[in-house]
């Protein structure tokens, strides 16, 4: 069998829709089959064919033959198309596998296609249309439902014609086929409410058929003549009869014993069907409520991708000039470069306290007002030596990430700035020792600035194998444009995202003032001597909150927050803000607002700013909730 090569109209589809699409598609293919797909990815330098480590890079390498305008080396082009078929396939495979006779289907389009292997843009249309009509036929024997569907077809190597595209939206939608697959189960559900008053009732008769024959016993022993005893009689006779006597009471209390189970049995199975019918009621009430509220989800979807495809009929670009010059694949890397210092002398700092006082002195010469500089200079202390990498967000984010990178590692501090789209970033821990240079045994730090204008994902493990070294601090800032990536709970797994625009910053800042730099030779809070008090925080409390959304959890969201609080709960000596507030300056507000929790909720939690302060009203989170007009007044 041949394998169908995208045609280019498939190809053009694909790369509008860009490589976070791509890669989330790539992505719900399991393990399983990507390791069925290391025989045919695009293979990748510094990996062993076999190496499923080397799949997110074979993955990326594979996207570049649909996302580069001039399209993949024509040596690279074959490959490259044969593996995304077979990607194709297997998740065809895996999302439809209720489908029958799906095998067979996707067989006879790569047989029809082996007629005409040397001709892309001929696709055999009728065995395409066959496998989509099928499909269309199987939803409505709740099989499959038209989202698959449609996901099959906008990821697919084919054409996309009138028909395909009306036998998808005429399919079945997903919120129809669980309807009905709730509604299939409800006989056999009955049948089991059946066989289970049958069984009850088998019970009441057995249970009938016990008292009966107690009734008969009772009736005997009442007929059964006295014995006589006569005088002088002998003592064992005497014993004899109350021998039986207690054998009578005994059987009495043995079957009294018995009515009184099966009567209980029976009530609580009475009382169970009683439930299950109400369950029943208020399933069917359910499927017509989830069944009116779901259409009406999807016909707003429907008006929102006709705007959209509006926009983009009225903002159509000119097709690009083709030349003949050949196009190499690459993807831009990061470029580390040290950070331009003046030639001040670096203060040594040995203590929290001393680091403190210099972050301090360093946010106000940036026109941070007091006593806010101090506060925040003790939580970004305590980010650092918690989790060594911290997020900053706002109009002075790199400001503020150039200054505490400064105060920590002195004349150490590289910077590299994200590039828009793609990024390699498999050598970022070497190349930042690399510019560090000789460290002496202080901290380096590395400011990475415009952090989300590329996937998170591709970055992510790197900064984790730069911070597995003690002695290395990152510091990140998010950019605000068109062209960066949403903020996702994944930054909060490594730091807080702090935001810089909710603090209280002077009009009009010192002029000519000049930020200090400093050099710490640990990150270690007990090297620091950060234990200042004996006050215990409120871990509980904050991972009750963390928890809020019962949807979400992420454990190691809870332990980087939750080691953040521990540490300036002991490092701060006042409580004006509580170490509660703080983490929710950091951690809450952010995580709430990226995973899309009720607005009233988080203005029921933090209750204005206050949350567990009586006393105190954290002003940043009162300003974020103004922000986002969900705060009452």
């Amino acid at each position: 069998m041949t394998q169908p090569s995208p045609t280019p109209q498939a190809v053009e589809r694909l790369r509008a829709l860009g490589d976070r699409e791509l890669l989330a598609f790539f992505s719900e293919v399991t393990s399983k089959a990507s390791r069925e797909l290391l025989r045919v990815l695009p293979s990748v330098d510094g990996f062993r064919k076999e190496s499923a480590a080397s799949l997110p890079k074979r993955k990326q390498a594979l996207l570049h033959h649909f996302l580069k305008k001039g399209g993949a080396p024509k040596a690279n082009k074959e490959r490259a198309d044969l593996a995304y078929y077979y990607l194709w396939r297997a998740w065809a495979e895996q999302h439809l596998k209720d489908v029958e006779g799906l095998a067979a289907l996707l067989d006879a389009i790569e047989n029809a296609t082996k007629d005409h292997p040397q001709v892309v843009t001929d696709q055999p249309q009728a065995e395409i249309e066959a496998l989509f009509r099928c499909l269309h036929e199987q939803s409505f024997l709740n099989n499959c439902a038209a989202e698959t569907i449609s996901r099959l077809l906008q990821f697919s190597p084919f054409e996309t014609t009138d028909t395909l595209e009306g036998l998808v939206s005429s399919a079945k939608p997903l919120v129809a086929v669980e309807r009905d697959r709730e509604l299939s189960i409800l006989p056999k559900r009955i049948q089991g409410y059946e066989e289970l008053l049958k069984g009850l009732q088998g019970d009441v008769e057995r249970s009938s058929g016990e008292v009966a024959r107690l009734a008969e016993t009772v009736t005997g022993l009442v007929a059964r003549p006295a014995q006589v005893v006569e005088e002088g009689a002998s003592t064992r006779a005497l014993e004899t009869v109350l021998a039986e006597l207690a054998a009578v009471r005994k059987e009495l209390e043995t079957h009294g014993e018995a009515v009184a189970r099966v009567s209980a049995t029976a009530d609580g199975r009475l009382k169970a069907v009683e439930r299950n019918v109400t369950d029943l009621e208020a399933l069917w009430s359910d499927t017509e409520d989830r069944a009116g509220k779901h259409t009406a989800e999807l016909q707003q979807q429907l008006t929102d991708i006709a705007e959209r495809v509006g926009q983009l009929g009225q903002n159509t670009s000119p097709a690009p000039v083709q030349t003949d010059a050949p196009s190499v694949a690459s993807t831009p890397s990061l470029r580390v470069v040290p950070l331009e210092q003046q030639p001040d002398p670096i203060k040594a700092l040995a203590t929290g306290t001393e680091a403190a006082a210099l972050l301090t002195s360093n946010y106000a010469a940036l026109g941070l007002k007091s006593p806010g500089a101090a506060v925040f200079a003790e939580e970004v202390l305590a980010a650092a030596v918690t989790g060594r990498v911290l997020f900053l967000k706002g109009s002075f984010s790199t400001e503020l990430a150039r200054a505490t990178a400064m105060t920590f590692a002195g004349k150490h501090v590289v910077r590299a700035r994200v590039p828009v789209g793609f990024v390699d970033a498999a050598t970022l821990d070497t190349d930042v020792v690399a510019a560090f240079g000789k460290q002496d045994g202080m901290i380096g730090a590395l400011v990475l600035e415009r952090v989300n204008n590329a996937p998170f994902e591709l970055l992510a493990d790197a900064i984790v194998d730069l911070i597995r070294d003690a002695s290395v601090l990152v510091v990140a800032t998010l950019a605000d444009g068109v062209s960066t990536f949403p903020e996702q709970p994944l930054y909060l797994q490594l730091g807080p995202v702090f935001d810089a625009d909710v603090l209280d910053w002077s009009i009009f800042p010192k002029a000519n003032a000049i930020v200090s730099a400093g050099a710490l030779a640990s990150l270690d809070p007990k090297a620091l001597s950060m234990q200042l008090s004996k006050g215990k925080a409120q871990t509980e409390e904050l991972l009750r909150l963390l928890r809020r959304d019962r949807s979400l959890r992420n454990p190691r969201i809870e332990r980087t927050a939750t080691a953040f609080m521990s540490t300036l709960e002991g490092f701060r000596t006042s409580n004006a803000p509580t170490s509660l507030q703080s983490t929710s300056y950091g951690w809450l507000w952010p995580l709430w607002r990226m995973t899309g929790l009720a607005p009233e909720d988080i203005e029921e939690e933090l209750d204005g700013g206050r949350i567990d302060s009586e006393d105190h009203v954290d002003t940043r989170l009162q300003l974020l909730l103004d922000l986002a007009g969900i705060r009452r007044e």
